[in-house]
């Protein structure tokens, strides 16, 4: 299955960990996007950054350990 590709503008589909592939300039590296936001535009390549969901992952305050106060 290939992997779904993510540009700046679009909305970030779920809270995790997604791996972010610059256009040349840089190596991939990971980052932390949460569910809602939009995928931001690189300062560098700008809108041709890619972002792939590596593996989702919730905020602590989503943990039923970990009650709001």
């Amino acid at each position: 299955m290939a992997e779904r590709l993510y540009k700046p503008s679009e909305q970030v589909p779920v809270s995790g960990v997604y791996r972010v592939d610059h256009n040349g300039h840089r190596d991939s590296h990971e980052a932390t996007l949460l569910e809602g936001e939009m995928f931001p535009p690189c300062a560098v390549c700008e809108d041709r950054v890619r972002f792939v969901l590596k593996y989702r992952a919730g905020g602590i305050h989503l943990d039923k350990d970990f009650p709001q106060r």
